[in-house]
């Protein structure tokens, strides 16, 4: 949790929330450990971002959805347990207008999938190197093996019992018409070099959703798929912030 700048002097103050999902090896401290804190701290003092609470739960392995087997109920965590417990126990502005999400590879993933989820949750979300392949039985299983391993221990990979189209973003856009127009705007930012070609999947993903009606922008920019490049990129993706 990063508290903004003014919280403790400022008692009477409420503030917007941001909340922050991490990349496949990441904690609830990855933002911390990288020096982002910090970045995002100074960015609140000198007016570059609005000050705001981040939150940033811990997320390991679980793709931020409910899994297969029903074992790991990550994504019902997020849309009924985290945000109610963040607005009791902090001042925050509890309103559509004052939260966001954004994430970084799995996490920006996760965060697309939530606002998916949630449209009226959040009012815009941001996905830095969002791992969004079309998750089907025969696009993963042309991925390397731990990348395989990570969906299928959470999607699962029997025929009968995945949940890969039940969580495929083209596939829930497609199965509720209508979704895409009440999404909030949406940024994604991904680098050129990135060695998963997420840049690709990145364009393809931003024609997609303006097809289909979404409010969606593209930023690629020169970085490979890691904290050297995420670290200077975050701060750049969070300017889009709507607070």
């Amino acid at each position: 949790m990063l508290l903004p700048p003014s919280y403790g002097s400022a008692p009477e103050t409420r503030y917007p929330v941001l909340y922050f999902l991490h990349d496949a090896l990441g904690n609830e401290r990855t933002l911390q450990a990288r020096g982002v804190s910090e970045r995002l701290e100074a960015a609140m003092k000198d007016g570059g971002l609005p000050e705001m609470l981040v939150v940033a739960p811990r997320g390991s392995g679980s793709w931020y959805i409910d899994s297969f087997d029903g074992r790991r109920r990550y994504g019902t965590f997020l849309d009924e347990e985290l945000v109610p417990w963040v607005d009791a126990g902090y001042r925050t502005r509890p309103s559509k207008a004052s939260r966001a999400v954004a994430g970084i590879s799995m996490g920006g993933y996760g965060a697309l999938r939530w606002l998916l989820r949630e449209p009226e949750r959040f009012a815009w979300a941001g996905a830095l190197s969002p791992a969004v392949l079309q998750l089907t039985s025969n696009a993963v299983a042309t991925l390397g093996f731990f990348q395989k391993l990570s969906l299928t221990k959470v999607f699962g990979k029997d025929e009968r019992t995945n949940v890969y189209r039940a969580n495929d973003l083209y596939q829930v856009l497609l199965d509720d018409p209508s979704l895409a127009r009440r999404l909030p705007p949406i940024s994604l930012r991904a680098g050129r070099s990135d060695e998963y070609h997420i840049d690709m999947l990145s364009v393809y993903l931003s024609k997609y959703l303006s097809a289909m009606g979404a409010t969606a922008s593209l930023t690629l920019e020169q970085g490979t798929h890691d904290w050297e490049y995420w670290k200077v990129s975050l701060p750049a993706l969070l300017k889009d912030l709507p607070f």
